[in-house]
């Protein structure tokens, strides 16, 4: 319930208040009174000292007190009711002739009755308004009234006195119940916002109290208006020491410049290293924008101690979960031209806190990308937290990702809650159901809704997304937030398969096949012969495939070198679900020299003789070779 106090200028408003305010369970009264004019504004001030929300108040009371103190304030108007009733009576006192419209004058402050447009035609009479900005005005109205030829006037004590100097009927510009109800009902409306207000500030209050980061907002000149509790601990002052103050006061080595950039030019300030009460700390600014007006900035303070902890806490924690980004750029074979370019923006937008979208086929090394940004990025030190969005059922996979509705067991944290401070992966981005990819696009955005709370929180995590599909047709159909593909297909990378960048493969099998090996306590080496087999293969199923292919290799080949006829054998195992009925055309699939061998002897139709003689070996050499590369039978009966 929001505080209220209902200030009234006749001790009868202050009993017609006392009687109706039961009926407005949405306002705790603190007080009813009756008050004299040139008391209000001290009254006033005296009240939202001891803590009231909102005022009641008529006419100039109201406008004293709203320029008194920071408090809203309801005025209680004349209802359009009460004042027709007025009209009326001041009419039959003028005693019009019969067809007469008589001339009668309201005089008052603006914020005492409603509109009277309609009351000429409704009530048959030529009405109209002096508003007065002062008491002083008063009698000038008076007189201007009686000056423009109105037979009466409405208004309060003092308008009804300089009436009465000119002999001019008048009547008390009295308010009742239903103006008393009115601004009941107004101040109501006022204090559910009030209420609404406090709960989310508790809440967020909430929520600031407990981060581990000192806190600060300031406004657009840079003087503070609020700060958490470890930013009190931190700065030894008390809010009513800090509140107001300019920022460049409390913490020393901050740069006015930056400080300057951030409020003028909305750049965000990293990692500036300042000093906060005799501590250091490294600092980041996050300008605040309302419909892209910066309106201030919020200030994060870490401090050097407690990163270093944090750090050491973050990396034990990530290696027991799991969590952590083993490649870097470093591990990453390109010798294709194309896929270093690749790889060359992949570093710069590493630096960024913005999010990634990699695209490509599955297999094609978006897993190994994405830790390799994770370690390349501001957030390296934070945990790399991944999921799969493919293989999770979607409530359990939003419930992963933003927590449970119900209050959370101690430790048992949201992906996104974990990753703060690191780095979130999630894996075919295109599967998630139209709810999560809203909470997404928030996460892209830079703000954190939790499962059951409808409050939205900065979040420091890079975000980078995977996905197998073209995003774009999804958004066709209607099954992708068409806003939330506009803010990732900025920063989209493609990422070339295999096939695409043949010069990387002997690499990348070398060092997949080394690791294999040493995984499962088995070594095999691969025949020099066998490189260029390698090579020419397309790999459809790109690393994945190739990491088959090395398992194959160390598990099943009898020798620990591999030859180029077992390679191709194996190929066919895995590229086949079933041993080909047509050896020579996989043969020639999987082989260049194969193909070679195999088109010599359809230009001589089948036969050897004539294909050794322009190979210029022997029928037996040129037999031998077909037989190992699967070319066994007779081509001259096609």
């Amino acid at each position: 319930m929001a505080k209220a106090a209902i200030l009234m200028p006749y001790p009868d408003l202050k009993d017609l208040f006392d009687s109706l305010i039961e009926h407005y369970p949405r306002l705790l009264p603190m007080t009813v009174e009756y008050v004299e004019t040139d008391r209000v504004a001290e009254r006033a001030v005296f009240l939202a000292n001891e803590g009231c929300e909102l005022f009641i108040a008529r006419g100039l009371q109201a406008r004293l007190i709203r320029a008194a103190v920071e408090v809203p304030v309801i005025e209680m108007r004349a209802s359009t009711q009460e004042l027709e009733s007025l009209v009326l009576a001041l009419k039959q006192k003028t005693r019009p002739a019969p067809g007469e419209k008589p001339r009668l004058g309201i005089i008052g402050f603006f914020n005492m009755f409603h509109s009277t447009e309609r009351f000429n035609s409704l009530l048959d009479v030529d009405l109209k308004v002096y508003t007065a900005t002062d008491i002083e005005q008063y009698g000038l109205l008076v007189n201007q009234a009686v000056a423009d030829g109105c037979r009466g006037v409405i208004g309060g004590e003092f308008v009804l006195k300089q009436a009465a100097v000119h002999a001019l009927p008048s009547c008390f510009l009295s308010m009742g119940e239903e103006s008393a109800r009115e601004a009941l009902e107004s101040a109501s409306l006022v204090g559910y916002s009030i209420d609404l207000h406090k709960r989310s500030a508790a809440e967020i209050n909430a929520m600031l109290d407990h981060t581990p980061y000192a806190l600060a907002q300031v406004d657009e000149t840079g003087a503070i208006r609020l700060v958490n509790r470890l930013f009190l601990s931190l700065a030894g002052k008390s809010p009513r020491d800090l509140i107001g103050r300019p920022i460049l006061d409390i913490v020393d080595d901050l740069s006015p410049v930056e400080l300057r950039d951030a409020l003028e030019n909305s750049r965000e300030i990293e990692s500036s290293v300042v000093t906060l009460g005799h501590r250091k700390a490294l600092l980041n600014i996050t300008p605040v924008l309302v419909e892209s007006h910066i309106s201030g900035a919020i200030l994060t303070f870490q401090e050097s101690q407690r990163v270093s902890e944090m750090d050491t806490t973050l990396r034990k924690d990530a290696a027991r979960r799991g969590q952590g980004a083993r490649y870097t750029f470093d591990h990453i074979f390109a010798e294709n031209p194309a896929f270093q370019h690749t790889i060359g923006q992949l570093k710069r937008l590493s630096r960024f806190r913005v999010p990634v979208l990699l695209q490509g086929e599955s297999g094609t090394g978006k897993g190994i990308l994405a830790e390799c940004i994770h370690n390349e990025s501001l957030n390296r030190e934070g945990a790399f937290v991944a999921l799969d969005c493919g293989s999770t059922h979607p409530d359990d996979l939003d419930e992963k990702l933003f927590g449970r509705y119900s209050s959370r067991k101690e430790g048992d944290l949201s992906a996104v809650e974990t990753a703060r401070g690191g780095t979130l992966y999630l894996r075919q981005v295109d599967r998630l159901t139209p709810e999560t990819q809203f909470k997404v696009l928030q996460l892209a955005h830079g703000q954190y809704c939790s499962n059951g709370s409808s409050l939205s929180i900065p979040v420091d995590l890079k975000l980078i997304l995977t996905t197998e599909v073209n995003l774009q047709q999804k958004v066709a159909e209607g099954s992708f937030l068409k806003d939330l593909y506009y803010t990732l297909n900025a920063l989209r990378i493609f990422i070339p398969p295999l096939r695409s960048r043949r010069e990387d493969i002997p690499a990348w099998f070398h060092a997949l096949l080394h690791d294999r090996c040493r995984a499962l306590g088995r070594q095999v080496y691969l025949a020099p012969e066998a490189l260029q087999t390698l090579s020419a293969y397309p790999w459809p199923g790109n690393l994945d495939e190739m990491i088959s292919l090395c398992d194959r290799l160390i598990l099943l080949s009898e020798k620990r070198t591999v030859e180029e006829d077992i390679l191709l054998q194996h190929l066919q195992a895995i590229s086949s679900e079933s041993p080909s009925e047509d050896a020579a055309g996989d043969a020639a699939i999987l082989n260049p020299r194969a193909q070679e061998l195999l088109n010599l002897l359809n230009r001589h139709h089948g036969n050897r003789e004539k294909a050794a003689a322009e190979l210029g070996v022997s029928k037996t050499t040129l037999w031998r070779r077909m037989k190992k590369y699967g070319i066994a039978r007779d081509l001259s009966l096609e």
